[in-house]
Protein backbone atom coordinates (compact mmCIF):
# COMPACT_ATOMS: atom_id res chain seq x y z
CA UNK A 1 0.00 0.00 0.00
CA UNK A 2 1.28 3.45 -0.87
CA UNK A 3 1.15 6.31 1.65
CA UNK A 4 -1.45 8.24 -0.35
CA UNK A 5 -3.89 5.35 -0.10
CA UNK A 6 -3.17 4.80 3.60
CA UNK A 7 -3.56 8.53 4.33
CA UNK A 8 -6.93 8.64 2.59
CA UNK A 9 -8.26 5.44 4.17
CA UNK A 10 -7.33 6.54 7.68
CA UNK A 11 -7.93 10.29 7.27
CA UNK A 12 -4.44 10.55 8.79
CA UNK A 13 -3.72 14.27 8.44
CA UNK A 14 -7.12 15.51 9.60
CA UNK A 15 -7.17 13.01 12.46
CA UNK A 16 -3.71 14.03 13.72
CA UNK A 17 -4.56 17.71 13.26
CA UNK A 18 -7.79 17.40 15.28
CA UNK A 19 -6.17 15.28 18.00
CA UNK A 20 -3.30 17.73 18.37
CA UNK A 21 -5.60 20.74 18.40
CA UNK A 22 -7.75 19.12 21.08
CA UNK A 23 -4.59 18.19 23.04
CA UNK A 24 -3.47 21.82 22.95
CA UNK A 25 -6.88 22.91 24.23
CA UNK A 26 -6.64 20.39 27.08
CA UNK A 27 -3.18 21.74 27.98
CA UNK A 28 -4.40 25.31 27.84
CA UNK A 29 -7.15 24.49 30.32
CA UNK A 30 -5.24 22.12 32.62
CA UNK A 31 -4.43 23.30 36.11
CA UNK A 32 -0.86 22.04 35.79
CA UNK A 33 -0.03 23.70 32.47
CA UNK A 34 -2.38 26.63 31.86
CA UNK A 35 0.02 29.13 33.46
CA UNK A 36 3.25 27.64 32.12
CA UNK A 37 5.09 29.16 29.21
CA UNK A 38 6.05 26.73 26.46
CA UNK A 39 9.30 27.04 24.57
CA UNK A 40 8.89 24.20 22.09
CA UNK A 41 6.62 21.58 20.54
CA UNK A 42 7.46 18.54 18.43
CA UNK A 43 5.77 15.63 16.81
CA UNK A 44 8.31 13.17 18.19
CA UNK A 45 7.71 10.02 16.23
CA UNK A 46 9.05 6.81 14.72
CA UNK A 47 8.43 6.39 11.03
CA UNK A 48 9.07 2.66 11.36
CA UNK A 49 6.02 2.16 13.59
CA UNK A 50 3.75 5.14 13.08
CA UNK A 51 3.79 6.18 16.72
CA UNK A 52 3.57 9.85 17.62
CA UNK A 53 4.41 11.54 20.90
CA UNK A 54 3.62 15.14 21.64
CA UNK A 55 6.78 16.67 23.09
CA UNK A 56 6.82 20.03 24.84
CA UNK A 57 9.33 22.03 26.82
CA UNK A 58 8.41 24.41 29.61
CA UNK A 59 11.94 25.21 30.78
CA UNK A 60 12.14 28.61 29.15
CA UNK A 61 15.38 29.53 30.95
CA UNK A 62 17.41 27.91 28.17
CA UNK A 63 17.40 28.38 24.40
CA UNK A 64 16.81 24.78 23.38
CA UNK A 65 17.83 25.24 19.77
CA UNK A 66 21.01 27.08 20.67
CA UNK A 67 22.02 24.44 23.22
CA UNK A 68 21.17 21.55 20.90
CA UNK A 69 18.45 20.19 23.20
CA UNK A 70 15.92 18.03 21.41
CA UNK A 71 12.69 16.35 22.60
CA UNK A 72 14.46 13.68 24.63
CA UNK A 73 15.98 16.52 26.70
CA UNK A 74 12.72 18.42 27.12
CA UNK A 75 10.61 18.71 30.27
CA UNK A 76 7.63 16.89 28.75
CA UNK A 77 8.95 14.52 26.12
CA UNK A 78 5.77 12.42 26.12
CA UNK A 79 2.93 14.75 27.07
CA UNK A 80 0.31 12.08 26.43
CA UNK A 81 1.77 10.22 29.42
CA UNK A 82 2.00 13.37 31.55
CA UNK A 83 -1.64 14.37 31.00
CA UNK A 84 -3.97 11.37 31.16
CA UNK A 85 -6.79 13.10 29.28
CA UNK A 86 -4.48 13.62 26.29
CA UNK A 87 -3.23 10.04 26.47
CA UNK A 88 -6.78 8.69 26.56
CA UNK A 89 -7.81 10.88 23.64
CA UNK A 90 -4.95 9.64 21.45
CA UNK A 91 -5.37 6.03 22.52
CA UNK A 92 -9.07 6.10 21.70
CA UNK A 93 -8.66 7.67 18.27
CA UNK A 94 -5.13 7.09 16.99
CA UNK A 95 -4.39 3.52 18.13
CA UNK A 96 -6.32 1.95 15.23
CA UNK A 97 -4.35 4.06 12.72
CA UNK A 98 -1.08 3.07 14.36
CA UNK A 99 -2.06 -0.61 14.27
CA UNK A 100 -2.81 -0.38 10.54
CA UNK A 101 0.51 1.39 10.01
CA UNK A 102 2.41 -1.31 11.90
CA UNK A 103 0.65 -4.06 9.93
CA UNK A 104 1.77 -2.49 6.66
CA UNK A 105 5.41 -1.82 7.58
CA UNK A 106 5.82 -5.21 9.27
CA UNK A 107 4.50 -7.18 6.28
CA UNK A 108 7.06 -9.50 4.71
CA UNK A 109 6.73 -7.85 1.31
CA UNK A 110 7.02 -4.27 2.61
CA UNK A 111 9.95 -2.46 1.04
CA UNK A 112 9.00 1.16 0.68
CA UNK A 113 11.16 3.86 2.27
CA UNK A 114 8.90 6.40 0.56
CA UNK A 115 6.02 5.30 2.79
CA UNK A 116 7.93 6.30 5.92
CA UNK A 117 9.18 9.58 4.43
CA UNK A 118 5.66 10.43 3.26
CA UNK A 119 4.42 9.75 6.80
CA UNK A 120 6.90 12.31 8.13
CA UNK A 121 5.89 14.73 5.38
CA UNK A 122 2.26 14.39 6.41
CA UNK A 123 3.21 15.25 9.99
CA UNK A 124 5.08 18.30 8.69
CA UNK A 125 1.96 19.37 6.79
CA UNK A 126 -0.14 18.94 9.94
CA UNK A 127 2.33 21.01 11.96
CA UNK A 128 2.32 23.83 9.42
CA UNK A 129 -1.47 23.74 9.35
CA UNK A 130 -1.51 24.02 13.15
CA UNK A 131 0.84 26.99 12.93
CA UNK A 132 -1.14 28.67 10.16
CA UNK A 133 -4.43 28.20 12.01
CA UNK A 134 -2.92 29.61 15.24
CA UNK A 135 -3.65 26.43 17.18
CA UNK A 136 -0.82 27.17 19.61
CA UNK A 137 -2.52 30.35 20.84
CA UNK A 138 -4.44 28.29 23.42
CA UNK A 139 -1.19 27.80 25.37
CA UNK A 140 1.30 30.42 26.50
CA UNK A 141 4.33 30.33 24.23
CA UNK A 142 7.66 32.12 24.14
CA UNK A 143 8.12 34.60 21.30
CA UNK A 144 10.68 32.23 19.73
CA UNK A 145 8.48 29.14 20.19
CA UNK A 146 10.20 26.27 18.35
CA UNK A 147 8.23 23.63 16.46
CA UNK A 148 9.52 20.57 14.64
CA UNK A 149 8.85 17.07 13.45
CA UNK A 150 11.55 14.64 14.50
CA UNK A 151 12.32 11.07 15.38
CA UNK A 152 15.06 9.18 17.20
CA UNK A 153 18.48 9.68 15.62
CA UNK A 154 17.15 12.20 13.09
CA UNK A 155 19.37 14.95 11.77
CA UNK A 156 17.51 17.90 13.27
CA UNK A 157 18.98 20.41 10.81
CA UNK A 158 17.74 18.26 7.94
CA UNK A 159 14.34 17.88 9.62
CA UNK A 160 14.06 21.64 10.04
CA UNK A 161 14.94 22.18 6.37
CA UNK A 162 12.19 19.77 5.31
CA UNK A 163 9.69 21.49 7.60
CA UNK A 164 10.68 24.87 6.17
CA UNK A 165 10.09 23.54 2.64
CA UNK A 166 6.54 22.62 3.64
CA UNK A 167 6.04 26.05 5.20
CA UNK A 168 7.12 27.66 1.94
CA UNK A 169 4.70 25.50 -0.07
CA UNK A 170 1.83 26.60 2.15
CA UNK A 171 2.79 30.26 1.68
CA UNK A 172 2.55 30.03 -2.11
Amino acid sequence: MKWTEFKQKTDFEDTVFNLTKKSLEILGNSEEFKNKEFGAFAFNCASSGGNISLSFDTDTSVNLKEKGYYPSDWTNEVMECDVAEIGNLWKKTYSSIQQKFETIVNADDFDDDEFEEDYLNSLRKVLVRLENENAFLVIKTKPDFWTLVTQIDADTDEEEEKLEQIRQKFKN
